[in-house]
């Protein structure tokens, strides 16, 4: 699956000291079952922390799934109306590298056949890996991403030019990068991307 847009950026974590956070509140989704940490400086979590989730400031254990690019806690059943969550860890922080006035990205899922003689010789596939590659032009300014191919960046591709921020933001290495002088005298810089983990979908 393919999807556009019209622009995007490039984060690079800081040099600055990882951030730890105590107790942080969430945020409910209706369903109550996203929990979003309420302090936008906490939303980047380190990814090589622990993070510790309180219910009504009693330490959980059970399972849920964390966000470290937006700061979410998931859980895999609803909460009660009434339940409070804070969170716990350590936040990165990040500066922008650079920005795009178009992109592209691609969603693929990997299968495996698993077809046997019992199949009825129907061909038979697992999903195994999903993954995303993505391409973006940008005006060339600087070489801050061309000296980085190979390293992790944090993408962030924004669905319009509004004032929303609607996006699909992940990890990514940088695995292209090629400028070129048009006729009119401008630089274009075209950046390539190869996903590391998932692909989240954000607005806020």
């Amino acid at each position: 699956m393919t999807i556009a847009g019209k622009v995007g950026a490039v984060f690079l974590q800081t040099e600055d000291v990882h951030e730890t956070f105590i107790k942080e509140a969430a945020t409910a989704n209706i369903e109550f079952t996203h929990y979003t940490i309420t302090d936008e400086l906490c939303r980047y979590l380190d990814r090589n922390s622990p993070i510790t989730v309180y219910i009504n400031d009693v330490q959980y254990n059970g399972n849920f799934e964390a966000r470290h690019l937006g700061g979410v806690i998931i859980f895999p059943v609803p909460l009660l109306g009434t339940d409070t969550v804070t969170v716990s860890g350590k936040s990165i922080r990040v500066d922008q590298a650079g920005g795009f006035f178009s992109w592209s990205a691609d969603l693929s899922s990997d299968t495996v056949d698993v077809s046997t003689f019992e199949s009825g010789g129907w061909k038979e596939n697992l999903p195994t890996i999903n993954g995303f590659t993505a391409a973006a032009e940008s005006y060339w300014a600087d070489e801050r991403l061309s000296s980085r191919l190979g390293q992790e960046v944090i993408i962030a591709l924004y669905l319009d030019t509004g004032t929303n921020k609607k996006r699909y933001e992940g990890y990514g290495r940088i695995s292209g990068d090629s400028i070129k002088l048009s006729a009119d005298g401008v630089v274009n810089e075209s950046i390539e991307f190869e996903g590391s983990g998932k692909l989240y979908y954000r607005e806020d």
